[in-house]
């Protein structure tokens, strides 16, 4: 018996204008027999409602998104925040960023005022286009940080050879910072209706029957598209059909269950990305 019945992989984006095909966002549902259905809402408002509907649909579902679900240790202290890590730092961007149904956003200013609450003369967060650079928010990144770059998920796959984005980076290929900072908020209002892997849950399987958001890294999956296809919407599908043959195996179990000597850390504040197995520690 499989942990869930439908498996829902999402590939956001910040763009600030209704957007579909590449560089955009793509949804693959994938139920537990049949193939990919493929989605390419232009608004993440689409999104977002058509996320609401699949979590209205019967059965439990597995939401993995394409952008980070937590900040490096010490993040939320950095900024001034009181209370659990990670739900502080995400109310707080909730409260920064607007972003309304034609996908304008605010989210360079909002990182600029995160970055001057830290008192920090630079970052953490970078990549300012030239019309949002202002002193606090820099084009390039930092020669230093106020908080750790990468957070120890991040680490472990570099030390794999493999080369995730920190979430401070806001602009350039691959860079989730924006993705984060725009995603952050609607999770924010499911978080009554959803179990958040790790944050909520502890590194483990969730025990209520409940629907799982997790973090996903689609370029660990699949990391190239058939001719004809967009790569993201290519990865979405892959990473989808990952998560139910690793449901159907048993794998699933273990990817919900790293053994690393930062869990406190990875459970209050970090978060994990799903189907990155134990590690050494990041310190």
């Amino acid at each position: 018996m499989t942990l869930f019945d439908r498996y829902v992989v999402v590939d956001w984006s910040a763009s600030a204008t209704p957007t579909t095909g590449a560089n955009s966002i793509w949804i693959a549902v994938l139920d537990t027999t049949g193939e990919p259905r493929l989605h390419n809402p232009a608004t993440r408002s689409q999104a977002l409602d058509l996320v609401d509907d699949l979590l209205d649909s019967n059965g439990r579902s597995l939401v993995g998104v394409d952008a980070a679900l937590g900040y490096p240790s010490g993040t939320a202290a950095l900024f001034g925040l009181d209370g659990v890590p990670w739900l502080a730092t995400w109310r707080r961007i909730a409260e920064l960023v607007t972003d309304d149904a034609a996908n304008r956003n605010n989210r360079f200013a909002a990182a600029a005022t995160l970055n001057a609450a830290t008192g920090a003369p630079e970052g953490p967060f970078w990549g300012a286009p030239s019309d949002a650079f202002e002193p606090v928010l820099q084009r390039t990144k930092p020669p230093s940080f106020p908080v750790a770059e990468f957070r120890a998920v991040e680490l472990a796959l570099r030390r794999r050879g493999l080369h995730p984005k920190s979430c401070w980076q806001l602009l350039g290929a691959g860079s989730v910072g924006g993705q984060t900072l725009t995603l952050l908020p609607g999770l924010v209002r499911l978080l009554e209706r959803v179990a958040v892997w790790p944050l909520t849950t502890g590194l483990r399987p969730p025990t209520a029957d409940v629907d799982v958001v997790a973090e996903i890294w689609p370029s660990m999956f699949v990391r190239s598209a058939a001719p004809g296809w967009v790569l993201d919407a290519a990865q979405v599908a892959g990473t989808a059909e990952a998560c139910r043959r690793a449901d159907r195996s048993g794998d699933l179990v273990r990817w919900l269950t790293p053994s690393t000597p930062d869990a406190a850390t990875v459970e209050r504040e970090e978060g994990w990305i799903l189907g990155v197995e134990g590690e050494i520690s990041s310190g």
